[in-house]
């Protein structure tokens, strides 16, 4: 499918017909060879790029080493990646390259800008501090950072301004277009990790973002068995670059996975959006505490709700919001006890799978309230999630007792 074409369809006909054309596969096949054999013409056009063939031999009428679709080392390319990434980037209007994880996408997005100063929030996912911890190690004078609770208002250029939106775990929506109106004058760089609100629950790019950033090990994988990130810019001439810069870092995403994202990316649209559905039911209905089994819960974090940080900005980005959400118990105890006594949604980490996931967020963040749990809303019907918290907040409440007095 053209650029041109993917201009007139809507964001679930992209996801499934994004990479028509490529091969006559209807299921997009998995491509697991490392290399490929060299055409019959590899060595006289590589002769000819030199100049030690005269370029009208006949063997060596294509100037271009590696023409368009012609792969030779599956660190480089491969079929499976190639479709992938057209997929990805046709989603957010934009060029995609992918990674190993999530990490390995934020590693390689600061590594391409190379900013003399980090502006980014004490808040958020903690993986991403260590990797900016990594990157101003022995440099620390040369390469600052600011922080967005400190009021900061004017940039400059060489500044990386990362956001997270929604933020990790609370979900308060950064306001990108506000963000974008700052930045832009200054030459700065605005990097989004929208791992929480992939399109459509939030359009990313369009609202101002230089570069994009995934976890597609959590909404865009959405069946909790692999591991990736993606890169998303605006023009092709970045994403090569960022695709060099992989070849020799090694972040490759491996094949099967890049298999398993790709068959996920058919069902993004019908998972995200009954996700988010089931999500805003959720946070509003804990949030009116108006029921027993609700009186232990003293805060919801939801886009959704209109008190939270960025709703108004949230209703312009996007067309829904998140599928997690963050509860915030009356006690400690009732967020450490919570994940043992739920039927159906499991006590683990990660989001964004099939199966709605819970976790204390104290254990893996120590910056984070220990009162606080963070809730992935799976694809279960909805009045049976809300049946398995009623049930667990209701054991919980009463083995709470037993630590508070």
């Amino acid at each position: 499918m053209t650029g041109k074409e993917t201009l007139s369809y809507r964001l679930s006909t992209l996801s499934i017909h994004a990479d028509t054309g490529s091969t006559p596969d209807v299921a997009p096949p998995m491509h697991v060879s490392t290399n490929y054999r060299f055409a019959n013409d590899w060595n006289d056009r590589y002769a000819a790029e030199k100049g030690w063939i005269p370029k009208s031999t006949s063997s060596a009428k294509e100037t271009a080493l590696t023409p368009n679709g012609e792969h030779v080392y599956s660190r480089e390319g491969t079929e499976t990646r190639d479709r992938l990434e057209t997929v990805l980037g046709a989603l957010e209007g934009g060029h995609a390259v992918t990674y190993t994880t999530g990490l390995a996408a934020i590693t390689a997005a600061i590594n391409h800008v190379q900013p003399s100063r980090i502006v980014t929030s004490r808040e958020g996912y903690h993986g991403t501090h260590g990797v900016i911890r990594i990157y101003r190690r022995g440099r620390e004078d040369k390469v600052g950072l600011v922080f967005i609770e400190d009021g900061i208002q004017t940039f400059q250029k060489g500044d990386l301004i990362w956001l997270e939106s929604p933020q990790n775990p609370r979900g308060e929506i950064a306001g990108i277009h506000c963000r974008l109106c700052i930045s832009s004058p200054s030459g700065a760089t605005l990097a989004v990790d929208a791992t929480f609100a992939p399109a459509p629950l939030q359009k990313t790019l369009a609202a101002g973002a230089d570069i994009v950033m995934h976890s597609s090990t959590k909404f865009l994988g959405g069946h909790s068995d692999m591991l990736g990130g993606v890169l998303i810019v605006k023009d092709e001439q970045t994403a090569e670059k960022l695709r060099d810069d992989r070849t020799y870092l090694g972040s490759v995403m491996g094949n099967f996975e890049a298999w398993l994202l790709l068959r996920s990316l058919r069902s993004l649209t019908v998972r995200v959006t009954q996700q988010s559905r089931s999500a805003t039911e959720i946070a509003r209905w804990l949030d009116a505490r108006d029921e027993p089994a609700t009186q232990i819960v003293d805060k919801v974090w939801h886009g959704s709700l209109p008190k939270q940080p960025g709703h108004d900005a949230g209703k312009k980005q996007g067309e829904g919001w998140s599928g997690v959400l963050s509860i915030e118990f009356k006690s400690l105890h009732h967020a450490r006890l919570i994940g043992s006594h739920l039927r159906l949604v499991v006590n683990a980490t990660s989001l964004g799978g099939c199966e709605s996931a819970l976790e204390w967020r104290a254990v893996v963040d120590d910056k984070i309230t220990p009162r606080l749990v963070r809730l992935s809303i799976g694809l279960e019907d909805v009045e049976d999630l809300k049946e398995d918290l009623r049930r667990g907040f209701l054991k919980v409440a009463e083995i709470a007792k037993e630590f508070e007095n």
